[in-house]
């Protein structure tokens, strides 16, 4: 439920009684002044926008909302377990208004930027990862993200023009804090956490899109309706945007092109899978459309060219994802190949095999990528030398060790262990 208070001209009290009636409304109280009728009333979430757009036929009316959730509690007192467990969405005005109101201001916004970026490249630098869940913590990319996927589904051109900007001003301040902590701090090589980051997964598609849903989904209920707190799912949203935007300032100043146009790569997919996803959950379960809102009068055709726009542009990004390997699919890769090292390493009956590893490098070798296998084994019942198992085992592996894409120079590092 809602609180509102709202003022109207004074002989319409039976009129606004009957209109509280007719949405449900519970405990109104009714305080006259000379020329106004005052009432605090309580409304169900959903119907409080359809309330104010009746309001419109009197003159000059004027109205608080009161953004919290309230337990009201009447006759009979059997019901109050039910009436309390009546927890419904908001309404499509707050859901709107609130995003509007959440923008903050542009100090702020470098400031949480510029942290966000140190942060994130001191993870990087250090390969310590809980510094990476702190520059989540901090960066400001979730309050831009909603405000653009609100934009859209409301239809309205000025709000998502802001929200981009926001955008690009966020990302861009942490690639620029990124970029000259590495000057400060000169760097020659990538560590292996940058390296690990930058590897790009065949599903990276699926985190923005769970991110967007779960960041709309969030702003959507109400408070006492939400299992997850606010704070984790802008640590989610971020978690998707702030390791490659700290990537991409530490490659410009490496000129390391793979790792830049991975990052971008990421960036901009995750940027249209989230704005995508909330866009969905604004529209149809927020009811946030061109028309849904009061006061909007948003363009319907913005909101379908935009959609439109977004969901070709990452279906584009799918295509050149899939037709350039393994460039951009080396994290899932990784783990295929894995699979693949595994099954041919059980058909050698003269190994046990110890510990086993495949990692993609950043190492062009004849203007083709890199990928390392390397395998630890402990020969038994066998008389072959060291240097004979070891030729063995690669003579296996480049025969049966075939994979669908071939473009892809392999190296072999075999450790034979003794007892």
């Amino acid at each position: 439920m809602r609180q509102l208070i709202i003022k109207v001209p004074k002989g319409n009290k039976e009129e606004i009684l009957g209109l509280v009636a007719d949405f449900k409304g519970k405990n109104t109280i009714c305080l006259s002044e000379e020329q106004n009728d005052v009432f605090v009333l309580f409304l169900p979430n959903q119907k409080v926008n359809n309330f104010l757009q009746h309001l419109d036929k009197y003159e000059k009316p004027e109205i608080s909302l009161i953004p919290r959730g309230v337990i009201t509690l009447y006759p009979p007192a059997t019901d109050s377990p039910e009436q309390v467990a009546d927890v419904q969405p908001k309404s499509s005005l707050e859901i709107y208004l609130g995003g509007i109101q959440s923008v903050g201001s542009i100090k702020g916004l470098i400031g949480y930027s510029i942290a966000a970026g140190i942060i994130v490249w001191i993870g990087l630098y250090t390969t310590t990862v809980f510094l990476l869940v702190a520059a989540m913590l901090v960066a400001p990319f979730a309050g831009p993200a909603m405000n653009a996927a609100l934009a859209t589904s409301a239809g309205k051109m000025p709000l998502l023009k802001s929200s981009l900007a926001r955008y690009g001003l966020a990302i861009g301040t942490g690639i620029l804090a990124s970029f000259f902590m590495t000057i400060i701090f000169p760097l020659e090589t990538l560590t292996p956490l940058m390296v690990e980051i930058s590897q790009v997964s065949k599903v990276a598609l699926l985190l923005p899109l769970i991110s967007g849903f779960a960041g709309a989904i969030n702003i959507v209920q109400s408070e006492r309706d939400s299992l997850v707190s606010g704070a984790a799912v802008g640590i989610l949203v971020a978690a998707s945007l702030a390791p490659p935007v700290g990537l991409i300032g530490t490659g410009l100043y490496l000129m390391d092109w793979e790792i830049i146009s991975s990052s971008v790569f990421r960036v901009v997919l995750q940027l249209l899978g989230i704005h995508l996803a909330a866009t969905l959950v604004f529209y149809f379960y927020g009811k946030v459309t061109p028309k849904g809102v009061r006061f909007l009068q948003g363009s319907s055709k913005m909101t379908w060219f935009t959609s439109a726009f977004v969901a070709l542009s990452i279906a584009a990004m799918m295509y050149w994802q899939f037709s350039q390997p393994p460039f951009l699919r080396k994290a899932s890769m990784n783990t295929e190949l894995t699979e693949k090292l595994d099954s041919e390493l059980d058909k050698i009956d003269f190994i046990e095999v110890i510990k086993k590893d495949v990692n993609f490098t950043n190492t062009i070798i004849n203007g083709e990528p890199t990928v390392s296998y390397e395998v630890t084994v402990l020969p038994k019942n066998t008389n072959l030398s060291e240097k004979e198992i070891k030729k063995a085992i690669i003579e296996h592996l480049k025969k049966n060790l075939t994979y669908q894409d071939s473009n892809i120079h392999e190296v072999y590092l075999i450790n034979v262990a003794e007892e």
